[in-house]
C-alpha cells in the first residue's frame, strides 16, 4: 500500500487540476481546503463527480471545486436540520420514559431487575447489561454533573427523571426496549397516536445512530447506518427494493415519530437543501445525490401520506 505522505496545498490544488477539477479561483480554493481540511472534503465529497470505468481517479469533465464544496455544504446542513429533529425526539422520548416507568415502579427502582422485561434468557442478559451500564452512567456523572452528585450525596438517591438527562439517545433507546411491554406501550401512545412499541424501539435504535453520526460531523448523505429501520407502511408505499438504513430511511423514521405539523417543517427544509444544492450544480443532477440517498424519484408524497 503506498504510504500517504504530506502535501502542502499548493500540491493538493495541483493534484485537482491533473484529475480534471476546475479551480476557478485559486485564493479561495486554497482558503476552502485550509479551513474544511483537503481530506475532509476532496476524499468526503469526490465520488459523484468520478468518471466511472476508467483508470485512475479522473473528474467528470467540467467538474468544478465549487461543486464538491457544495455537496460538503449541503450535508453539513443535512446534519445540522437532522439533528434539530432527532433532539426534538430524544427529549420527548427521556421525559416520557421517566415518567411512565416511575409511575408504576417509583422514582428509584430503575436499578431492580424484577422491574423490567426478562422473560427468556437473552431478555435477562440485556437487562442485566442495562443495569450495569446505568451503574456505570451513575458513577461517570457524580463528579460532573452537578444535578446528580445533588441527589446522590445529600439525598442518597437519584430520580430516573433526573438520570436520563446523562444517558445518551442509544442509553435509553436500550432502557425503553428493556421496560415491561405495557409501560413500552404506555410510551409510544403518549409519543403519538398510532405509533407501535416495536416500531418506537426500531425507530430509536436506528435514529440513534444517525444522532452519533451528526454529533461527530459525519459525512451523512451517503451513509449506511449498520442499524435497519423496522418495515412500516410508508416503506410498502413506495417499494420493496428500499434500503431501510440510508438517508431515506431517516425521513421515513421522522415521519413516523414526529408531530405532523413539525414532520411538515423538517420536509420543507430538506427541500430547500436541495433547492439550494441544485442551484450550485452543473456536472451532475441533484437526482445523482438523491439516488445515493436511497430517495425514490417521488420521495416528496412521503409528507402527504
Amino acid at each position: 500500500m503506498v504510504e500517504k505522505i504530506f502535501r502542502d496545498t499548493r500540491t493538493q490544488i495541483g493534484i485537482l487540476k491533473s484529475r480534471g477539477v476546475i479551480i476557478r479561483n485559486t485564493r479561495w480554493a486554497k482558503q476552502v481546503i485550509r479551513s474544511v481540511n483537503y481530506y475532509n472534503l476532496i476524499n468526503g465529497y469526490k465520488q459523484p463527480f468520478l468518471q466511472q470505468n476508467v483508470s485512475g481517479e479522473k473528474y467528470i469533465a467540467g467538474t468544478t471545486l465549487e461543486e464538491i464544496y457544495a455537496l460538503y455544504e449541503f450535508d453539513r446542513k443535512l446534519r445540522i436540520v437532522t439533528l434539530e429533529y432527532i433532539l426534538e425526539i430524544e427529549k420527548q422520548v427521556k421525559a416520557l420514559v421517566a415518567y411512565c416507568f416511575s409511575k408504576i415502579h417509583g422514582h428509584k427502582n430503575y436499578l431492580k431487575i424484577e422491574n423490567f422485561d426478562t422473560i427468556g434468557a437473552d431478555k435477562y442478559n440485556q437487562v442485566c447489561i442495562l443495569l450495569s451500564n446505568l451503574y456505570k452512567k451513575i458513577s461517570l456523572n457524580c463528579n460532573k454533573d452537578l444535578s446528580v452528585s445533588h441527589y446522590v450525596r445529600e439525598k442518597s438517591y437519584l430520580p430516573l427523571w433526573v438520570l436520563v438527562n446523562a444517558l445518551s439517545m442509544g442509553d435509553i433507546s436500550k432502557f425503553y426496549s428493556n421496560m415491561i411491554q405495557q409501560e413500552r406501550e404506555d410510551v409510544a401512545r403518549r409519543l403519538k397516536w398510532g405509533v407501535r412499541e416495536n416500531k418506537l424501539a426500531s425507530c430509536l435504535f436506528f435514529l440513534a445512530s444517525i444522532r452519533n453520526r451528526c454529533a461527530h460531523d459525519e459525512r451523512l448523505y451517503s451513509y449506511l447506518s449498520y442499524v435497519n429501520l423496522c418495515n412500516n407502511r410508508y416503506f410498502s408505499y413506495f417499494g420493496t427494493n428500499l434500503r431501510k438504513n440510508d438517508y431515506f430511511a431517516v425521513m421515513v423514521a421522522l415521519k413516523m415519530l414526529l408531530p405532523d405539523s413539525r414532520y411538515q417543517i423538517y420536509h420543507r427544509q430538506i427541500e430547500g437543501l436541495f433547492d439550494e444544492l441544485t442551484s450550485n450544480l452543473s456536472t451532475i443532477t441533484v437526482k445523482k445525490i438523491q439516488r445515493i440517498m436511497g430517495m425514490p424519484n417521488n420521495w416528496k408524497r412521503l409528507k402527504k401520506i
